[in-house]
């Protein structure tokens, strides 16, 4: 396997910049992770399967798929939850300042489920899994959704790990580490420009995830993400041969796989690390909420 197979791509340009705009407009989202970043070194592929997910992602079968991963993504959570606002509160954190973080937490919760799906769409497209094309089970499945992130949620600011000092670069070092696909997620660089809480929700969301129920559960997601993309509605038609058919090799169609492979481990781990992180800054009940309902 590659030494960083989510090894993104910086300042895509050209068609594959255009795709990212429109990835999260669909997916109603201000930073849509690391799938399309990822993708973006194969330009021709990554226009091919926005092409063929685009279709699916923009109706209400998707949403309630993601509505429905996303709480088979929720962790147990531990009998000792710790209070992160009121400790946060102890380090001269603003009230501003952490509504800044629960509105990361609350960004990544919400876009994590369907880049899950997605690539699992890719994922199974690409090793000959019949991905979709299947007739709605439910009045309204093809609805249109609305376009565009719901109108609270905040943009992300995004640390650079590489540029970090002190303990936010070691927490950093230690995520990529630890990492499937040896990348810091998006959700980790937001929160890196808040140190103390890096730190503090690192070393708690670092002994949850060594148990068996974190475990459990995301590989039960992982299942769930694959089976909700075998029913999208609109077939994801990219196989190996029409990958082919695109002009790349099938040293590429390799590196392709393994990345969505890493980011199929990699997302279900976050999010159950968004979800308890969540609970320990606003309390258990909002932690498995949807988030932005209604909007």
């Amino acid at each position: 396997m590659d030494e960083a197979p989510l090894a993104q791509v910086s300042g895509a340009t050209g068609r594959a910049s255009e795709i990212l705009e429109d990835a999260r407009r669909i997916l109603r989202v201000t930073d849509a992770g690391l799938l399309f970043p990822a993708l973006a070194a194969h330009e021709g592929y990554l226009a091919a399967a926005w092409e063929a997910l685009r279709p699916n992602a923009s109706i209400a079968y998707f949403e309630r798929c993601a509505d429905s991963l996303r709480m088979r993504m929720a962790p147990p959570m531990p009998p000792d939850v710790p209070e992160h606002a009121e400790a946060l509160e102890e380090l001269g954190y603003s009230g501003e300042r952490i509504a800044e973080i629960d509105g990361v937490l609350d960004a990544c919760n919400y876009a994590s489920p369907k880049i899950l799906i997605l690539a699992a769409a890719l994922k199974g497209a690409l090793n000959g899994v019949r991905m979709g094309g299947v007739k709605p089970g439910h009045a309204g499945d093809l609805d249109p959704l609305p376009q565009g992130p719901p109108r609270s949620m905040r943009p992300l600011r995004l640390a650079d790990p590489g540029r970090a000092e002190g303990r936010a670069r070691a927490v950093f070092d230690e995520i990529r580490r630890l990492s499937p696909g040896g990348a810091v997620d998006a959700a980790w660089r937001a929160l890196g420009s808040h140190p103390e809480y890096l730190e503090m929700a690192w070393a708690f969301v670092r002994e949850e995830s060594r148990k068996k129920g974190f475990e459990i559960t995301v590989s039960l997601a992982q299942g769930a993400a694959a089976a909700a993309a075998q029913e999208f509605p609109h077939p994801v038609a990219l196989d190996r041969g029409r990958v082919r058919a695109l002009g790349l090799g099938d040293s590429e169609a390799d590196a392709i796989d393994r990345g969505l492979d890493a980011l199929i481990h990699l997302v279900p781990r976050t999010h159950g690390a968004l979800v308890l992180l969540k609970a320990a800054l606003a309390g258990e009940g909002k932690a498995r909420r949807k988030p932005f309902e209604g909007e």
